[in-house]
Parts: C-alpha cells; structure tokens; sequence
C-alpha cells in the first residue's frame, strides 16, 4: 500500500499516521477478505492494542470483551458501543471496533459507520438507560412501599397493644364504679362516683376516637354490606345522646323526607356513629334550642339509594375563616374552645372519612350566634323489599331496665373463664344480682374441662390467658359441640382488643359474640340476656332471694368474703372432676368454721355436709351439695346497714 492510499480511501485514513498505517497493514488485509467487516478497515494484532489505546481510549474498556474472543472463544467476534471522533479536516464521523480471530491471528479492527447507525445506538443506549432508571425507581418505591407497610402495621401493632393495655384497667376502673354506684351510698359519696363513671366515660371515649382516627387512616376499616332499617339506625342514633340532651334542657327531633327509602343495604354501624358524633358535637356547642336529625334523596345525585343527611343546631356557630379547617385532626375553630367545651377534635375528623368511604362528602353551613348544620352525603344500595315490616321481636324488652334483665337471667348456669382475678371479681359483681349459677375458670384448659363437665346457657371468655387462650378454648368447646351433636352454646368473648381484624378473628374462631373491654354492666346483661331466653323462650323463673343483712362494723369484709366463697365454686367443680375428695374435704371445712362468723349460717351447714360427704368418698353427695352451695352463693343479696 502507498502513501497516495490515503487521500482515495475513506475519511478513516485520515486518523492515522501514515506510516504507522503502512507497517501494521502489511499483510492483513489479505486475511480479512473472507470475513463479514466493513470496508474500509484497519487492523492491529494483539501486541500493538496499547498503542491503538493511545489513540482511543475507548478501546481499554473494551479489552475485556476482546478477550472473551481471544481467550475463552465464546464467540467468533464482538463489536463495541459506536463513539464519534474527528478526521484530521476536523470532521466528525462515526467509528466501532470488532474483536475477531482468523487464521490463528487475534486482531482489532475499526471501522467506520454512518450517522445514522451512531443515533440509533444512541437511542437505544437512552432506552436502556431510561429502563435502568424505571427500574431503579420501581426498586425504590418497592423499598418505600414496604418500609411503609412495615412502619404501619408496627404503627398498627402498637395502637393494638396499647389499647389492650389500656382498656384493661380501665375495665376495672368503670366497671367497679358501676358496681359502686349499686351498693348504698350517701349523697356526696354517690356524687363522687358519678363524677369516676362521667370521666371514666369520656377517657374510653377518647381510646375511641384515637383508634379509628388510627383505624381510616391506616386502611383498617371496611365497611360492612347488611341489610338495615334506617329508622331504627337514626333513632339508636338519637336514643345514645338523648340523655345529654335533656341534662342541658335541649330538645331533639327527626325530619325524614318522602320519598327516602327505608330498607338499605350498607354499614348501619358506621352510619349512625357518624349521626352520633354529629350529634355530640352539636351538643356541646349548644346551650339553649335544639337540635334536628334530618334526611332526604339527594338533591344532587337522584340516583336510587343517594342520601343527604343533615344535623342543624341552634347553637354558638361557626366562623366562615374556620370552616375549611374544622375537619382536621385535632382541630377545632378556636384555640380557647377546647378550655371552654373539650373535646379533641377527632370526631368530625373520622366521620368525614367514614362519609368518603360510604361514596359521599361532608360540609358545614354555619352563622356566629345562630346556629349550624352539618350535611353529608352517602350511598347505600336498596333492598328490593320497602313494604312496612313488623317490629323485630327481641328476647327482652327494647329498653329493658336493669331489674328486667337481672330476672331474664335468673337460673342461667354461666361459665366464666378468664385468668385476671379483677376481671372475675368484676363480671360476678355485676351478676351478683342475678341469681346466676357461675362457674369459674382461670385459663382455657381449665374452661374446658369444666365444659365437658357440665351444661352452661352461656360461656364467658377472655381471649388472652396462659396454658390455653381463648381462640384454642373455644375451638375445643366447638369441637366437642360437633362430636356429642350438642347445640352450640353461647361463648361470648371478653377481649380488651378493639380493632376490627381481632372481632373478625374472634368469630371465625367460634365465638358468638365479641364483647370489647371495658365492657359495661348493661352490656354484659343485654348480651346473656339476648342469647339466653332466646334459647328456652321463656325466661326462667327468678330464684328465690336469700336476703342477708350485714352487721355494723363488718361492711368491709362481707362483701369480700362472700366473693371468694363464689369464687371457690370453681375450685370444688374441679377437685371433683379430679376425684380430689381431700382438697373438697379441706375447702369445706374452712367454710364450715367461718360461714356463721361472717353472718351466713348456711354455709356452716353446708360447709358441714361438703365435708361429711367428701370424707366418705361420695361424688354423688358431694355434687348435689355443690350445686345447693354454688345456687345459695349466687343468689345471697346483702343489706348494708344504715
């Protein structure tokens, strides 16, 4: 080859020096005429790479995939990235390198391409790029997605044991002060407990409000989807703040519009707990007037089952600068409100995400010194029955008194199974009344046990206790239920836990219902109440009533010595089961010593015969005791002195 080559080839000739051109060319050429590279070429052996690197750089990168060709031989050849460079005319142009092998010869040859091959490489190269970088993206919010979900449910996880730990005591604090309020009190004591059940009260209901506020937040809550009678939705409704509305004087009414539907299908619950927190909200800004519930089809939306609802007050109103922020959390219009009225202002915060998740919104319409009202909307399917129904017949009476329900009870035979001795003593405080036969148990093996050994109307459980839990306890019950093909029993469950998963949780484990703590004394009998006559018809009749009056000086002890001999009924149904005479012998013999002491010689008498019967080894004897002792302690009611 001549040095007038140069100036009739290509553009790329005019990289190099000539006679370095001339020297490495020498022979080359003839080798590279079989394979499938662009004219025109120029080849470097092995040996001469680092000087070529000199010239492009771009060549040391590319090394490695040279000797993949040269080494391993796991391909014929492979090319590089295409990258620009300049002609000695200062023009750009276009140049790839192929590492290839012929005829024993390990060679680097350039070659030049057009422009056109230079941007789609370049286009391609940005599309990988750009992937790379969706990718690295989506890995990113992956990583954010699950710290996220991680950061929420140990958000979720604490709230959860929180609660429980809260309203655990709490239990015991609102639950003794009911019991108190039972016993006779003088005035200022009866005000004084009064002010623990009103305080009480307002603490449970602000564990509410944080843990649903949690609960909408964190994507916990979902809305069931049952039949309801919206009626009766908006009366329960009105029925809950009916008490602090006449303590202020106030009155209260309802305007349902024609045409509204009366049979829906949504979440009735979430319905009116947003009427409810309205309603209190209404009320604690209103001293004098009222307050109405109304509803009608929305005036915006005709489609069937669209509702507007709207909760007017003739109270202190609201600012029109502050109506955009009443909605927040922890917010209220004016920062002395919260002196001046309470509250923490989550209510109207959690009823309008529960409005949003029914498909509707929430606004306000307010003027200072008159009054406010606040609408929302929400969706509910219809039910393709509107016809008027008849009034759902309940086992007691809708507004069943305290007496009416301690009488619906009478005779019930009641496991309770729970492993805090306060929560026990609670719940037989507040059956103490009720001339109920209760048979306690301290964990879930022990529940068990004594199911298998007796008849009980209904079943009383605490979920979390040692040796076995509630879940476990009440899965054996089912399943000794399904082998002897006994009825299901009533097994209410008494949890501490108040999120939404634990209550499903509960009753797909089997329990019939789910009683959250703390739970209150006209609850507990609303609930036996409600299962229990519903499964004779008839509520059994009242025991007699074995009235004792304690003597002055002992109305610190009485009472407490009479619970543990309630208590102790467990304890003889057990050594029993076992055949554990001595245990019963000696448990009897401590009755018989002290029952006269603390005024009831009865049980010295029955004290007498649990012994004798013990000591001979008699079951039958000592069962037929047991039950008249379990019945007489159940059905004591003490008479304090004046």
């Amino acid at each position: 080859m001549t040095p007038q080559t140069k100036t009739t080839t290509s553009d790329l000739f005019h990289l190099f020096d000539l006679a370095v051109f001339e020297q490495l060319s020498d022979g080359y050429f003839q080798s590279l005429g079989s394979m499938p590279l662009w004219m025109p070429v120029l080849a470097w052996k092995k040996e001469g790479i680092a000087d070529l690197a000199d010239r492009f750089p771009f060549l040391e990168s590319f090394m490695p995939a040279c000797d993949e060709v040269w080494e391993t031989r796991a391909s014929e050849q492979v090319y590089s990235d295409v990258w620009t460079d300049t002609d000695r005319l200062d023009r750009e142009i276009y140049l790839q390198a192929v590492a290839a092998t012929s005829g024993g010869r390990r060679f680097v040859a350039l070659r030049s391409l057009p422009r056109e091959a230079y941007a789609h490489q370049q286009s391609a190269h940005d599309l990988e790029l750009a992937q790379n970088q969706i990718r690295r993206l989506n890995h990113e919010l992956e990583l954010k997605r699950l710290e996220a979900e991680k950061a929420n449910q140990a958000k979720t996880d604490f709230l959860n044991t929180m609660s429980h730990e809260i309203r655990t005591p709490m239990n015991a604090i609102i639950g003794m002060a009911d019991v108190l309020s039972l016993t006779p009190l003088t005035p200022e004591q009866q005000k004084f407990v009064e002010i623990f059940q009103r305080n009480g009260v307002s603490l449970l209901n602000l564990i509410n409000d944080i843990l649903d506020l949690s609960k909408v937040e964190s994507g916990h809550v979902e809305l069931e989807t049952t039949d309801f009678d919206l009626f009766d939705v908006i009366a329960r409704a009105m029925e809950v703040v009916d008490a602090r509305v006449k303590a202020k004087g106030l009155w209260l009414r309802q305007s349902i519009a024609a045409g509204v539907p009366r049979y829906l299908i949504g979440d009735p619950n979430r319905l009116r707990q947003v009427i409810i927190n309205l309603l209190g909200n209404s009320i604690k800004f209103t001293e004098q007037g009222g307050l109405e519930v109304s509803v009608e089809p929305d005036p915006e939306n005709r489609e069937p089952g669209r509702l507007r609802f709207a909760i007017t007050d003739t109270g202190i109103g609201i600012p029109e600068d502050k109506l955009g922020v009443i909605f927040e959390s922890f917010t209220q219009a004016d920062s002395s409100t919260t002196r001046k009225y309470g509250g923490t202002g989550l209510g109207l915060n959690i009823s309008k995400q529960l409005v949003e998740l029914m498909g509707g919104r929430i606004w306000p319409e307010s003027k200072l010194g008159v009054g406010s009202t606040f609408f929302f909307t929400a969706r509910f399917k219809m039910q393709e029955d509107q016809s008027a129904r008849g009034e759902t017949k309940t086992a007691q009476p809708a507004h069943a008194t305290g007496t009416e329900l301690e009488a619906l009870l009478a005779g019930f035979h009641i496991l309770l199974v729970d492993d805090s001795e306060d929560n026990r003593t609670l719940i037989l405080r507040y059956l103490g009344r009720c001339r109920c036969v209760i048979d306690v148990a301290e964990n879930g093996l022990a529940g068990v046990e004594l199911f298998k050994a007796g008849t009980y109307d209904a079943v009383l459980m605490d979920v979390e206790m040692p040796v076995m839990d509630g879940y476990q306890a009440v899965g054996e019950i089912r399943r000794i239920e399904g082998e002897t093909g006994a009825s299901a029993t009533p097994v209410l469950a008494l949890t501490a836990h108040a999120f939404t998963d634990m209550i499903v949780k509960g009753r797909k484990a089997g329990f019939t219902d789910v009683l959250t703590k703390p739970i209150r004394r006209v609850t507990l009998l609303e609930s036996l109440a409600k299962f229990g006559p519903a499964k004779s018809g008839i509520a059994p009749p009242p025991a007699a009533s074995n009235r004792v009056r304690i003597e002055d000086g002992m109305e610190d002890v009485v009472p407490g010595y009479l619970e543990k001999r309630r208590s102790d009924v467990a304890l003889y149904r057990q050594s029993l089961e076992a055949g554990d005479f001595d245990s019963v012998a000696k448990l009897a013999h401590k009755m018989k010593g002290t029952g006269a002491g603390y005024g009831f010689p009865k049980l010295t008498e029955l004290g007498s015969a649990l012994e004798e019967a013990a000591h001979n080894s008699d079951a039958a004897a000592v069962k037929s005791n047991l039950d008249e002792f379990a019945g007489y302690v159940q059905s004591i009611e003490l008479e304090f002195p004046a």
